[in-house]
């Protein structure tokens, strides 16, 4: 239930969905690099309300990957400010009627949830090679030797669980509030009064719940707007914890530097 405009693919071999889904991608990006390049183009000793919120919320990010992260922290400052902006674009965009947000299709947050995988591990490998970064799914020192096999088991199974939980977090979240518009719009137009019926009863009921539904739908955009504010947040300070754990130094870990 989406209250969101009709695409006919103009491509033969793609459906309605991805169609739709592609053309919303495209216009999240353009959106997000507009912002980019207004964000550095036009600044100001005094910034404006547009400029303290896009610094405010740049700052807010970077802050928390130098504290997870640590020095090498501004390596990865952009790939977290475009996930932030990007998801949280795409997210509000389901917000305006006629458009649907890109993270309501679950492929759309897998190929994302998949980017933040293939990062941590490449550059946590990158970082420690190979060997050494295969031994901290072991345990460390301070578990047996006929326990590692055990542990490293079990801490692969965590971390392929990692990107199936940042996509369906993020899918879940966003589907479920385009599915509550939906329903809000489809109330409004079932139940609004027909003016010219007689039966003052029926009249009173549909514009009951008719302008019930009409007077909830602010509420939810309210909560729309914080529920993709907070699950751009999430995924983003995810992603950062994720590299944190991957690349984190062997000095904050001498018993993993027997390799060096």
């Amino acid at each position: 239930m989406e209250e969101a405009i009709i695409f006919h693919p103009i491509v033969p071999w793609l459906d309605e969905t991805a169609y739709r889904t592609i053309l919303m991608m495209l216009l999240d990006y353009i959106i997000v690099f507009g912002i980019v390049i207004l964000g550095c183009s036009n600044q100001k000793l005094r910034p404006g309300k547009a400029q303290n919120l896009v610094e405010w919320a740049v700052k807010f990010i970077t802050n928390y990957a130098d504290e997870m992260i640590g020095p090498q922290a501004p390596t990865y400052y952009p790939l977290l400010i475009m996930l932030f902006f990007y998801i949280l674009v795409g997210n509000l965009m389901g917000l305006i009627p006629g458009l649907v947000s890109p993270t309501s299709n679950v492929n759309v947050p897998l190929a994302l949830a998949l980017v933040v995988f293939v990062t941590e591990h490449f550059n946590g490998i990158r970082k420690k090679g190979i060997i050494n970064y295969l031994k901290h799914f072991t345990g460390g020192t301070g578990v047996p030797g006929w326990l590692k096999p055990f542990m490293f088991f079990i801490e692969i199974i965590g971390e392929l669980a990692r990107p199936v939980s940042l996509t369906f977090r993020l899918f879940g979240n966003i589907v479920a509030k385009e599915i509550l518009l939906g329903v809000l719009v489809m109330l409004v137009v079932l139940f609004w009064p027909d003016l010219s019926s007689h039966d003052m009863l029926k009249k009173a009921i549909a514009g009951s719940l008719g302008g019930f539904a009409f007077l909830m739908r602010p509420l939810i955009i309210v909560l729309g707007t914080l529920v993709s504010i907070i699950q751009a947040s999430v995924f983003t300070l995810l992603t950062s914890i994720y590299i944190s754990a991957a690349v984190q130094s062997h000095e904050d870990h001498p018993e993993e530097a027997t390799g060096h």
